[in-house]
């Protein structure tokens, strides 16, 4: 066991889903404003391809089209984060449909005294600041004339973690006609569950689909249940779903790809109606039917939290095995490359990121096991994220 204090900090997140043409200008971004311990994660966004039928004949052909897409992932102090993302937004016109996706989400960082001393949330407190997060400061930005984009406050993420090889796909299928956003599908490895069925393990795989959705709030919880049900989500062994809150972002609202037919195309129009309403309530799509739990095969989990651990290569299943004794039902495990090799990890630049979800009354038991699992080595700065997570669904819920 480790006899160094474990302390917390209150910091932001912010994700961005970007095309790997455009990855290099964020990257230099991040660089540029002093951000430190960039995770990077490879991935693919789904959008639907339309073209004519050739020959003339009528209609259209209609099929899915995957692009690769760079995963970042910052935290940062919170009085911070707002003018991060606006950075991150300006470095590659993020607010222009089709190019790209950002968001933010405040959690809770726990890591030992040791390292944090050193850790990045400090390291950043001693960098340039580049603005209050609500104006860009003067020259922050390569345009310093860009109007700061509009940012939407009344969002939410849906994480989807599917166990049936080609489940992202069909999944992604589903949000697409729903019109809900641009799925980003990215790999990883599940645990739990799975060690548990004994020689039936072998009905569901290790690899896991993750894909993640950006929707409206007010729409998420029916957007969840319609997902349930094309998905399959509640038979045994089919993956999970879960709900955590998005602070503020700009959503990737080009859904499809094909000849433009009008001087905007809807994407345009709808990312204009959403900046000049300031929100996506106007969008809102289940009207009267929220919290509608009378079906139980559909009912959610409430007051979940989910847990997120960044390590060292090869430490990730020491740290799960942690978590399952100390009451998680399971993980899932994904790769990410480190950018900076300044702060508290060291050179070392592959990392792993394992998610857990856990339920309110048993979050601070893992927490408190994770934070006491000693790696040996105060380099490898394990970290710990909470973040409350108000709905969720697996078969069984």
């Amino acid at each position: 066991m480790s006899d160094a204090p474990h302390v917390s900090n209150e910091i932001s997140r912010i994700t961005c889903h970007v095309h790997h043409r455009l990855s290099h200008l964020v990257n230099e971004r991040l660089v540029e404003i002093g951000a430190s311990s960039i995770l990077v994660e490879s991935g693919r966004s789904v959008r639907q391809l339309r073209r004519p039928r050739p020959f003339g004949l009528p209609g259209k052909i209609v099929r899915l089209e995957d692009q690769p897409v760079e995963v970042f992932r910052v935290t940062a102090p919170r009085e911070r984060a707002h003018s991060i993302m606006e950075a991150v937004i300006a470095s590659a016109d993020l607010d222009q449909p089709g190019r790209g996706t950002v968001y933010l989400q405040d959690l809770v960082e726990f890591r030992r005294a040791a390292a944090d001393t050193h850790s990045g949330d400090r390291a950043e407190s001693s960098r340039p600041v580049i603005g209050t997060g609500a104006t860009p400061a003067a020259g922050a930005l390569n345009q310093p004339n860009r109007p700061v984009p509009t940012l939407l406050r009344d969002l939410a993420l849906i994480t989807c973690i599917l166990s049936m090889p080609g489940g992202g796909q069909q999944l992604a299928r589903v949000a697409l006609d729903l019109g809900t956003c641009v799925p980003v599908v990215t790999l990883g490895t599940g645990t739990g569950m799975r060690d548990r069925l004994g020689l039936l393990r072998i009905t569901v795989p290790p690899e896991k689909e993750i894909v993640h959705l950006i929707v409206p709030a007010h729409d998420c919880e029916e957007i969840i249940r319609i997902l349930i049900e094309e998905a399959n989500l509640n038979q045994p062994g089919r993956g999970f779903v879960y709900q955590t809150p998005v602070s503020a972002g700009v959503i990737d609202t080009r859904l499809r790809i094909g000849p433009q037919e009008h001087a905007a195309s809807i994407e345009q129009i709808i990312a204009a109606i959403d900046e000049l309403k300031g929100s996506t309530a106007w969008r809102k799509r289940f009207v009267g039917i929220e919290g509608d739990e009378t079906d139980a095969t559909l009912r959610l989990l409430r007051n979940n939290r989910e847990i997120t651990v960044i390590c060292a290569e090869g430490r990730a299943a020491t740290l799960v095995e942690t978590a399952i004794e100390a009451g998680a039902g399971g993980a899932t495990t994904s790769r990410a490359r480190r950018l900076s090799s300044d702060g508290p990890e060291g050179g070392l630049a592959a990392r792993e990121r394992s998610t857990i979800s856990v339920q309110a009354d048993i979050c601070k038991n893992v927490v408190s096991a994770l934070l006491e699992a000693d790696s040996g080595n105060e380099g490898d700065a394990d970290r710990v994220q909470v973040l409350e997570a108000p709905a969720a669904f697996t078969h069984g819920t």
